[in-house]
């Protein structure tokens, strides 16, 4: 925690920081199940607790939420270490300030031990929160030419649908919500 985070309440739990508050929430406008602390690791012998356990539509992503690069540079060589031994099959992500619509974000996936070297482990800092086509389920993706990449979760692509609307919604809502400290709300 770096010394200018503010500690949060939202929904009864403590959060270490705002932003992680904010992160809570816009998750929980999108509907995406986000458990906050859930369950720590040890890395090359070392203790590691992802901020975020997110149950997004194309499976778990481990989220570490940080206010920008700089701030912590400790724990991002730690999320760095955690993310190449994270539990398979899943995805882990650092997210740099506030949700925000149209912003960018580091996620790695895959793992080396595929059969399959195309699937191995990659690293991509260009995904961002994608809707599918129906505008429904949510997860981190590449949005491609054009901005037109879904969410692959199955969805057929229906276009024009509201997912993208919902996502600027839910980024604007996390980062102007008053958290007073009271927020028991469930």
């Amino acid at each position: 925690m770096s010394r200018w985070s503010i500690p949060t309440t939202y929904k009864g739990i403590k959060h270490r920081s705002r932003t992680e508050a904010k992160w809570a929430r816009f998750w929980d406008v999108l509907k995406v199940k986000a458990d906050y602390e859930d369950q720590g690791f040890v890395t090359d012998g070392s203790a590691y607790l992802p901020d975020f356990a997110v149950y997004a539509a194309g499976g778990t992503v481990w989220a570490e939420v940080k206010p920008e690069w700089l701030t912590d540079e400790e724990g991002v060589a730690k999320f760095r270490k955690f993310a190449a031994q994270r539990p398979q099959p899943s995805r882990a992500v650092l997210l740099i300030g506030p949700p925000r619509a149209e912003q960018t974000y580091l996620v790695i996936g895959g793992d080396d031990t595929q059969d399959n070297p195309v699937k191995g482990a990659w690293e991509d800092d260009t995904q961002e929160w994608r809707s599918c086509g129906d505008g429904y389920h949510f997860d981190l993706c590449s949005p491609g030419l054009f901005r037109a990449r879904f969410v692959q979760d199955g969805c057929p692509d229906n276009f024009g649908r509201d997912g993208e609307d919902r996502i600027k919604k839910a980024a604007e809502d996390a980062r102007s919500y008053r958290f007073d400290g009271t927020d028991t709300e469930a």
